[in-house]
This record gives structure tokens, C-alpha cells and sequence, in this order.
């Protein structure tokens, strides 16, 4: 195993296999950067490329001159991803990628021993529900209406609901426009629907767009940032493990081309697991999760990286029978198929897979 090295992070992006188109997406990150363009690409050329430059996803997207990329530079994206063997795949029911525990409903009241009774009690508060965020009488139509106020909408009261309402409806608002657009609507309202789901409580935290990076034979080869990232703070020895991450666009910004994003969350889950090994100087097996939103339209996904498979990535590129699968749900892809939060049900769906998600990161 290779020694731990001064950790110098960035961010990075990924691959679809279901499309031959897939690109990688644009990222939102201002900071200078270096521009990349290359014409054509196999893995001889990655490997060499991987331990001589440190490059940046959002970069390759663009040429010189900062302008739109060439088909060259998307050859340039969607073999490379490939090279990594990363693929999205399509499952079969929700519980492939969203936790198979309980989510809103628990019964306390079943048991009859006093132990067994604090214990349920101490399940059922790391799996409450935060049913007052459902609104069943809330839609997209009212919260895509232009005058818009919480304070005229009859029975809400507690004021970070309406305050989440009150974003949502910048989001939506934001979504119809063709120009003028601005992805910070999003970044907020999912940033405070983290928080409704309790995944910035010790031990988990936030972290709003923290740089991460994918090494390559102990090179950073690829750089992103994903918008949040949720770690796990180990109790027993303080380490910070990487498992959510949640990448949020406006529907202008992504298309057939880059997997609707998808290229980045995958690039960005491997990074996450990247840090994680360098972290703690062991591989092992992870399992990550993403979300995916876009607009109001969320999707989950979650990915198996095997301990082998980051110790291939320390020769070079991983042989072909280590690959890295990722797992989507709901099943299609596409821009509006993920769970709409803006529709109650939608909402009911987001917020019983987070609250999941936060239960089993907690066992």
C-alpha cells in the first residue's frame, strides 16, 4: 500500500455507459482555470496524461479560448470515463439504491420491556419524518405562480417551512426561464433541504462544494467540486469518510450529451472514494451514494467501489473485471425524471430516500 501523501483536494466528474454521447457536464466553480483541449484519446494516452498533469473535469469541456468544447474534446471525456470502467445502470425497485429500512413509521408501543422500549424510542428519533415539509396542498402550480406568498397560504405558519416554500418557488420560477437563469436557487433550497432531514447533525456534516480529486497512480489526474458532500465523522478516531454526494443544475445545463449530468456525479463519486483511501491509508470496499438534482427534479443513485479496484488504481487504469456500477433510481434518465419536490408526492419521495439514507449512515 502506498504511503499517505499531503491531501490537496479538488473535485471531479464521470461517466455513463448507457450512452454513447456521454459528456462531461459544466461545472459551476469560478476560480481560474486551466484550459484543456484534446483532440482524440485511448487508455495508453490516459495513463500517460494521469501522471504528468493534474486536470480538471470542468476544463476539458472547453477550449483555449474558453469557449463551448469540440467534438474532440468529448471523444476526449467519454473515453477516458470509459477507461475507468464506470457504468450506470438502470434497477429494478427503489431498495436496490435506497436503503431497505424504515422510514417514517415505527412501533414503539409494540414492545413490552422497558430496554426494549428505550431502544425503540432511540430508533424512532434517528428516523422521524419531517412531515410538516410534505404540504399536500402545495403543487407546481401555486409555487410556479409569480405572486407567490407564503403568508397568504392558509395553515403554515412554522416560518422555515415557509421560508423553504418561499425558495422553492424561486427554483421553480427560476426553472421556466430560458435566460437570465442562475443555479443558486437551487444550491439554497437543497442546502436547506439537507438540513430538514438532519444530515448536517453530528456526526454527519455538510460540506458546500469542497475540492476533490481522483489519483491515478498516486497522481491527481482529475479535479471537481461537487455541490455538497456529506461526510461521516468516525467517533472512535475522528476520520471524515465521503458517502453522499449532490450535485444540483438548471435544465439548460445539461442534456443527452453529458448523461443529464451524469458524467460529473460519476467522476465525482470516485473522487469522494479517492479521498477516502488516501484518508485512511487502507482500501476497502465503499459504498457511495449521489443525488442528482435538477431543478426540482431529484434523482438517487447509488455505487459499490471494491477494495480491488482502488488498488488498481494505484498501477494505472482498472482491468476490465473491476468495474464500478452505479445504480439509479428512478430507472429513467432524463431531465424531468427524477422525483418532482415541487408535487407533494415528489416531495414524500425525496424526503422518506434522504431520511433512509441518513438512518443507514447512522447504524
Amino acid at each position: 500500500m502506498s504511503p499517505k501523501t499531503p491531501r490537496k483536494r479538488k473535485n471531479p466528474e464521470m461517466v455513463e455507459s448507457e450512452s454513447s454521447n456521454s459528456s462531461v457536464s459544466q461545472q459551476r466553480s469560478k476560480r481560474p482555470a486551466r484550459h484543456v483541449t484534446i483532440c482524440a484519446t485511448n487508455e495508453k494516452r490516459l495513463a500517460n496524461f494521469a501522471a504528468t498533469n493534474d486536470l480538471n473535469i470542468g476544463d476539458i469541456s472547453r477550449s483555449s479560448t474558453g469557449s463551448r468544447s469540440s467534438l474532440g474534446s468529448l471523444k476526449f471525456a467519454t473515453e477516458d470515463m470509459e477507461a475507468l470502467n464506470a457504468n450506470f445502470i438502470l434497477s429494478s425497485n427503489k431498495n436496490e439504491v435506497i436503503p431497505d429500512v424504515e422510514g417514517k413509521s415505527c412501533a414503539i408501543f409494540q414492545q413490552s420491556s422497558w430496554m426494549s422500549l428505550i431502544l425503540i424510542i432511540k430508533y424512532y428519533l434517528v428516523t422521524k419524518f419531517p412531515e410538516q415539509y410534505v404540504l399536500l396542498g402545495i403543487d407546481r402550480k401555486i409555487l410556479g405562480n409569480a405572486d407567490f406568498n407564503v403568508c397568504q397560504l392558509e395553515g403554515i405558519s412554522n416560518p422555515k417551512v415557509q421560508t423553504f416554500l418561499t425558495k422553492l418557488n424561486s427554483v421553480v420560477l427560476n426553472g421556466i426561464q430560458v435566460i437570465g437563469t442562475d443555479e443558486t436557487f437551487t444550491d439554497t433550497c437543497v442546502n436547506d433541504l439537507l438540513r430538514i432531514v438532519k444530515l448536517n447533525n453530528f456526526p454527519l456534516m455538510i460540506r458546500n462544494q469542497p475540492p476533490r480529486k481522483l489519483h491515478i497512480k498516486n497522481v491527481p489526474c482529475v479535479s471537481s467540486e461537487p455541490g455538497f458532500v456529506i461526510e461521516k465523522i468516525e467517533k472512535q478516531n475522528g476520520e471524515k469518510n465521503k458517502i453522499v454526494v449532490i450535485d444540483d443544475k438548471h435544465l439548460k445545463n445539461v442534456g443527452r450529451s453529458n448523461g443529464f449530468g451524469e458524467t460529473q456525479i460519476a467522476i465525482e463519486i470516485l473522487a469522494c472514494g479517492s479521498e477516502n483511501v488516501r484518508s485512511t491509508g487502507e482500501y476497502t470496499d465503499q459504498t457511495l451514494w449521489a443525488v442528482r438534482v435538477i431543478s426540482t427534479y431529484v434523482t438517487f443513485y447509488k455505487a459499490f467501489i471494491s477494495a480491488k479496484y482502488w488498488k488498481e488504481l494505484v498501477k494505472g487504469l482498472p482491468k476490465k473485471k473491476h468495474s464500478v456500477v452505479v445504480k439509479r433510481w428512478p430507472a429513467k434518465n432524463g431531465w424531468k425524471a427524477g422525483f418532482d419536490f415541487a408535487e407533494p408526492d415528489g416531495r414524500q419521495e425525496v424526503l422518506t430516500a434522504l431520511v433512509k439514507i441518513r438512518q443507514k449512515l447512522l447504524q
